[in-house]
C-alpha cells in the first residue's frame, strides 16, 4: 500500500484501487493505510486475469509487483487492457545489473525456477519492456537500505520477503543453505566497513502511453 498512500491524495476524489496476489499483502496494506482517504479500496487479484472492466483505470501502477507474476506477456496484456485509450502504465522493476538481481542469482542456485515461467528481472530490461508494450520512456534509479549489520537485516529478510519465504519452504532441512548463502551475500554487497550494513539496488522506471 505503499505507493496507494502516495497516489491517493494526487487523484482525489477520483478512485485509487491496489491488488495483490496474496490476502496477507492486502491485509498488510489494508492495515497500514487507515490514515488514506476513501478513495482508497484495497482487493485480491491476479495481474493475469485483473477483474476490471476494459478501460477502466487512467492509470497502471507497479512497483515491484508484476514483474513477479510467470507469464509475462499476458500480464503485460491485462495491465493494458483496463488502461483507457490516453491512459499511462508505469512501472518499477529491479535490474538483473544491480544488486537484487544477484539476489535473485543467489536464490537459483539454491532453489531453481519453476518450470514455464519468465525470470522476474527480464521486466527490469528496455528490451523486454519494449518487446511487450511497445516505445517507453526509461529511467534508471537506485534504493539505499541500511541496518545496524549484516546479519540482522539478513534474519528480517529471510524471515519476511516473499521469495526468500518460497525458497525456505522448499529446502525444507537444508533451508539453513539460504541463509548461509543469503547473509554471504549480503557481505559481499555491503558498502560499509565498521560492522554495520549500507549497499543499494538499482530499479528501472518504465513509463508507457501505449
Amino acid at each position: 500500500g505503499d505507493m496507494l498512500r502516495l497516489l491517493a491524495p494526487i487523484v482525489a476524489p477520483g478512485p485509487v484501487v491496489g491488488v495483490d496476489l496474496s490476502e496477507t499483502m492486502i491485509d498488510e496494506a489494508r492495515h497500514r493505510a487507515l490514515a488514506v482517504p476513501s478513495n482508497v479500496t484495497f482487493q485480491v487479484a491476479d495481474v493475469h486475469t485483473l477483474p476490471f472492466d476494459d478501460a477502466s483505470f487512467d492509470r497502471v501502477v507497479s512497483t515491484f509487483g508484476h514483474m513477479f507474476a510467470p507469464d509475462h506477456a499476458r500480464t503485460a496484456a491485462e495491465m493494458k487492457r483496463v488502461l483507457r485509450p490516453d491512459g499511462v502504465i508505469a512501472v518499477a522493476c529491479w535490474t538483473p545489473e544491480g544488486s537484487i538481481g544477484r539476489m535473485f542469482r543467489t536464490i537459483v542456485t539454491l532453489v531453481p525456477p519453476p518450470p514455464g515461467g519468465q525470470p522476474p528481472l527480464l521486466w527490469g530490461t528496455e528490451d523486454h519492456v519494449r518487446e511487450l508494450w511497445g516505445e517507453a520512456e526509461f529511467e534508471r534509479h537506485a534504493i539505499e537500505w541500511q541496518d545496524e549489520s549484516v546479519e540482522s537485516y539478513a534474519r528480517f529478510m529471510l524471515d519476511s520477503f516473499g521469495p526468500l519465504l518460497n525458497a525456505r519452504e522448499l529446502l525444507a532441512e537444508r533451508e539453513h543453505e539460504l541463509d548461509e548463502a543469503f547473509t554471504d551475500y549480503l557481505r559481499a554487497e555491503n558498502e560499509n566497513d565498521d560492522g554495520t550494513l549500507r549497499f543499494s539496488g538499482e530499479y528501472l522506471l518504465s513509463v508507457v502511453r501505449p
